[in-house]
């Protein structure tokens, strides 16, 4: 497809170039006129005479009507100018480059489609916003079972596959594109998530304590990476439900029952009731310090939805050997590795620091739409404010990675504790 569209451009450009043109009569022809000597020599025939009175030699009168005939005329008449000719020509050499090195140009991005339609005004072609080729699955992994307990957010896994194929996803349509020179990452993500109260050992309704609630989900994604700037835009669109359809009480209570010196928790009858999980996350993350083995960054995040309305930020700092992370979607094969001159072992510590501001949170206060949960918490025991730091060590090794992360975070509602949970992240490039 990427030489089809290639091919498809280069002959655009050629018939553009090469249209057919009319000369003018012999008798409306301007007076004589300076010739380059390089053009001179070219209209020349081998014995250095001039061609006959009705050869043309140098201008050629383009009949107004045909300019409509142009690709560019979708758009308007365009002047045929140097400056125009030369911006074709750099278009070209980029799409020329772009192919040798598995990239396409994507044109689902307004900017692409801006400067491909619209009348050249540059010498050269504006940076494009290119379609990655690379595919990876990423399974994420949280539970707290490693902190030694069992509550609050006690169970989460989410698996990510990007793939350019994704940009086909019907929710991918949804998605915030990007305005500047970017490499962009589709993909899709699958993922379910559990909460319980302070303890799943005693039945009933735990009054005062986080209610019960799991939800599932499917979501398409898009990141943007701008390495000139240091710049990563994330845009997520994720549609699901939340209640007893997510299976989170099934999961735990099998769980549970598999492990002999575990008892099957007590309470998820109680537990949020069904209802439409539609969330669209916006995250911004820009560099601030990139030296070799250090990096700090700048991040803000946004939520809202059925399921969350929030707002936050921090920063993230990370150490050791490392792909510039703004570079990569977070890893990278062997074959990349050695064009990029990146080394194939990477191997760094990072910690995260975030705050946020809640607004609504649908595992805590019930379904927006659905009021029929048997219990949950008033907007009035909710925490607005609440903290969340991680820190972590990541190995990487010719397209594999893994994350080792333990989160710690702030209590959620009054009266709550802090809670602990370990992140554990595997990424293969496939």
């Amino acid at each position: 497809m990427r030489k089809l569209i290639t091919i498809f451009l280069l002959f655009l450009f050629f018939v553009r170039c090469s249209e057919n043109e009319e000369p003018q009569p012999p008798s409306r022809r301007p007076g004589p006129e300076k010739i380059p000597p390089v053009l001179q020599k070219s209209a020349l025939g081998k014995q250095g005479s001039a061609p006959a009175a009705t050869e043309p030699l140098i201008r050629k009168k383009v009949h107004p009507e045909r300019k409509h005939k142009t690709i560019a005329s979708a758009v308007g008449p365009i002047a045929e100018t140097p400056a125009r000719r030369l911006s074709d020509t750099a278009l070209i050499r980029t799409m020329i480059l772009l192919n040798k090195q598995d990239l396409e140009i994507d044109f689902r991005e307004p900017w692409n489609r801006q400067f491909i339609l619209a009348p050249g005004k540059n010498s050269e072609f504006p940076s494009m916003i290119v379609l990655s080729h690379d595919r990876s699955l990423k399974i994420n992994f949280d539970n707290d079972i490693f902190d030694n307990t069992d509550r609050y957010y006690t169970n989460g896994i989410r698996f990510d596959f990007i793939s350019p194929f994704l940009k086909q996803f019907p929710l991918s349509w949804c998605l915030v594109p990007y305005w500047g020179k970017a490499t962009n990452y589709y993909g899709l993500s699958i993922g379910q998530n559990m909460y319980t109260p302070y303890t799943t050992k005693t039945g009933g309704i735990h009054y005062g304590d986080r209610p019960y609630a799991a939800y599932l989900f499917v979501g398409s994604f898009k990141i943007s990476n701008d390495p000139l700037k240091r710049f990563r835009q994330t845009s997520e669109i994720d549609l699901g439900v939340i209640g007893p359809s997510s299976f989170g009480d099934f999961i735990q209570k099998s769980f549970h029952n598999s492990v002999p010196t575990n008892n099957e928790p007590l309470g998820w009858e109680y537990q949020i009731q069904d209802d439409l999980l539609l969330d669209y996350l916006m995250s911004f993350e820009k560099g601030i310090i990139t030296m070799k083995n250090i990096e700090f960054d700048l991040n803000a995040k946004g939520v809202l939805g059925t399921l969350y309305t929030n707002l936050s930020g921090g920063f993230r700092f990370q150490a050791g050997l490392f792909y510039p992370y703004f570079a990569t979607p977070g890893y990278s094969r062997r074959s990349q590795n050695k064009d990029r001159g990146y080394s194939d072992f990477q191997c760094f510590v990072f910690v995260t620091s975030d705050g946020k501001l809640v607004g609504y949170d649908a595992t805590l206060e019930g379904g927006l739409f659905n009021r029929s949960s048997i219990y949950t918490l008033k907007p009035s025991e909710i925490s607005l404010l609440t903290y969340q730091g991680t820190v972590g060590i990541s190995f990487s090794w010719e397209g594999v990675r893994i994350d080792l992360e333990q989160y710690l975070l702030s209590p959620e509602f009054h009266h709550g504790a802090w809670h602990k949970w370990v992140h554990i992240g595997l990424i293969f490039g496939i």
